[in-house]
């Protein structure tokens, strides 16, 4: 499936994702500043690129499927190449994952996420937010993992990267703009999050919009979050904005976090 939506879209054709999506499907791309939610809307801007995207070489690198119950988590590094004049060819490295739901016997795709591996923030960026003076609690499974996810984000914003480490499943994947290709296992991640302890440090986190697609065992949660450093009279200093992919997987009434995709909001792609 995924093969086939990939060569019409390498050749002008991008519906062929559309045919292979879901009705509730969640997307997000480098050129969003937020996720497009639902197949209408997700159709719309397909077919606004339509006839315009075209290259030779499309190379599939380690994917990696994981099952649970009903859903299929799908993980790969993706190479999308251009021949050139000269003979060589000019390569553009994707990070991607699709999270399939097989409903009614059939499998459709309920969230995409692609970034660029190795990218960073362009030199201004614009992004609309909701204003809510009184947020609604999250209730049912959004509420469960959202707590899970707001603990460990308390812990990391203070330089203890271990509470999300807590909640990584041992064979956990795992993308982030700095990855030269997926990162597997939650042994691996603690190697790098052993590194990191102690380093990062922010005053205000956002989680902007989450949302949660469910089936059976598993929970896909979806969010943009903010993480904000102050100056020392209060006033913003920085602010950096961040897609979040989480897929959790309950074993044993326990969530965990089997696979990880952050990525910057329109994060450019780093030339080296």
């Amino acid at each position: 499936m995924e093969q086939g939506a990939m060569e019409r879209w390498r050749t002008g054709d991008p519906l062929g994702w559309v045919e292979i999506s879901a009705e509730d499907i969640i997307y997000i791309d480098p050129s969003l500043v937020k996720p497009l939610c639902g197949l209408e809307e997700y159709s719309a801007f397909l077919k606004g690129i339509e006839g315009k995207v075209h290259y030779e070489g499309s190379d599939f690198i380690d994917p990696k499927t994981v099952m649970a119950g009903d859903a299929a988590v799908l993980t790969y590094n993706y190479y999308s190449s251009k021949d050139l004049p000269d003979g060589s060819a000019a390569k553009t490295p994707w990070n991607t994952t699709e999270v399939y739901f097989r409903r009614n016997g059939s499998w459709k795709i309920v969230h995409s996420h692609w970034s660029f591996i190795s990218h960073q923030l362009p030199g201004r960026i614009e992004i609309p937010l909701p204003i809510c003076q009184k947020p609604a609690p999250h209730e049912g499974i959004l509420g469960e993992v959202m707590a899970l996810e707001s603990a460990a984000m308390e812990r990391w914003r203070k330089g203890d990267p271990w509470g999300f480490c807590e909640l990584y499943d041992p064979d956990v994947t795992y993308f982030d703009p700095g990855t030269q290709q997926r990162t597997n296992g939650r042994d691996t991640l603690a190697a790098v999050y052993k590194q990191l302890e102690g380093k990062i440090f922010y005053d205000v986190m956002d989680f902007v919009d989450p949302v949660v697609r469910v089936l059976g065992d598993v929970a896909v949660l979806v969010y943009r979050f903010l993480s904000t450093r102050l100056n020392p009279d209060g006033s913003v200093l920085s602010r950096t904005p961040w897609n979040c992919t989480e897929v959790y997987r309950r074993n044993h009434q326990r969530w965990q976090i089997i696979h990880n995709h952050w990525s910057l909001i329109r994060g450019e792609r780093i030339v080296e």
